[in-house]
């Protein structure tokens, strides 16, 4: 129904527009006492014919010249409006341009009321209007396929600095714009379409203190209840007392080198981010006690498949180990795994280690 309307107010356009236009030399006709104003409508009407194709016209090789010039460019516009009315889908696609925050998450969603659509792609850019250039990379996300009625939620993580920058300049600063470009082909046709749309940060249904530095990176703590067990040809019981976790390992003695014991935070969703944090003030503290000797390895796995590897060794006794951000030269944005690793290769067959709580302390 909304497409049919398009093309009835596209096609009442071009008449009115037409019929205005000739009206006019009509009335100039009149004004120059070349017809009477008795015949002012039949004189419209029969300019209205020469100009879209039909009818033909004597005298005045000037007026039938910008007539039949503005009857090409008329119908040419028409054509083209009308074309996309028909066979372009971009009103098919609802963008809520509202931005909704919900338990650390951001929330944008998009809606199909027509027929299936495909290889849907959606790009975010921060744009600076005063340096004219793009701030930082580009956010994708892609859909394979949306079926008719059926809602695409995209949820956005704070701790992206993507969308904490963006947010953040959309808030407090006049001078940077959100775009988002999203794309797709309908699936009936392979007609392609595309759209940008802009968001403002009256978009923004979110809390402003949301977005305080000081709030955003305040200390940290992963709390050690939520590690989880990886066994690979080793044994290990994970036992929670009052303020550690404790790893009670095993390897058989026919075990591989190679053969590990892991407990580990899983940060998926959403990612960790340690970019955030100012690199030079801020470190990772972690509370380790055993009463044998063990060598630990600390990793930090990045979502580009990158591994931060830092040896740890624990001597009988508790251990407070501090990992300052300034000595990892990898970009921490997207962390999804913190893990604490014991080899069979380093260590006895059996032992046992206390985790506490893992803080991230921004001093």
């Amino acid at each position: 129904m909304l497409k049919f309307k398009k093309i009835v107010n596209t096609i009442l356009i071009f008449i009115v527009s037409m019929l205005i236009i000739c009206f006019l030399f009509s009335l100039y006709k009149v004004f120059t006492n070349q017809i009477p104003a008795s015949d002012i409508i039949s004189e419209t009407g029969l300019y209205f014919l020469y100009t879209i194709g039909y009818g033909a016209l004597e005298g005045d090789s000037t007026i039938q010249n910008i007539l039949a010039m503005v009857g090409i460019v008329s119908i040419a516009l028409m054509t083209t409006f009308l074309t996309i009315n028909l066979f372009w889908r971009l009103d098919d696609v609802k963008f809520n341009k509202n931005i909704l925050y919900d338990k650390n998450f951001l929330k944008i969603q998009f809606r199909n009321n027509g027929r299936a659509i495909c290889d849907m792609k959606v790009t975010f850019v921060l744009y600076d209007e005063v340096l004219f250039e793009n701030i930082g990379k580009p956010k994708e996300y892609y859909m394979p396929i949306l079926l008719k009625n059926a809602k695409w939620t995209l949820k956005l993580g704070l701790n992206e600095t993507f969308w904490y920058k963006t947010v953040y300049n959309l808030l407090f600063s006049k001078d940077k714009k959100l775009y988002c470009v999203f794309s797709f082909v309908d699936t009936k046709t392979g007609q392609g379409s595309i759209k940008v749309e802009q968001i403002t940060k009256e978009n923004l249904k979110a809390p402003a203190e949301l977005f305080d530095y000081k709030e955003f990176t305040k200390p940290k703590i992963l709390s050690n209840k939520k590690l989880l067990p990886i066994e690979n040809k080793g044994h290990l019981h994970l036992e929670t007392t009052e303020n550690n976790v404790v790893m009670n390992y095993s390897f058989d003695k026919v075990s591989d080198d190679n053969d590990f014991v892991m407990a580990y935070y899983n940060l998926h969703d959403p990612f960790l981010n340690l970019e955030k944090y100012n690199r030079e003030k801020t470190y990772i503290e972690l509370n380790l006690e055993s009463e044998n000797d063990i060598k630990l390895t600390f990793e930090i796995k990045l979502s580009n498949t990158n591994i931060i590897t830092i040896p740890i060794e624990i001597n009988n006794e508790a251990k407070i180990v501090k990992i300052e951000l300034k000595d990892i030269p990898n970009n921490l944005e997207e962390v999804r795994e913190i893990c604490y690793t014991i080899f069979r290769r380093d260590n006895n067959l059996t032992g046992s280690l206390q985790i506490g709580n893992l803080r991230i302390i921004n001093g």
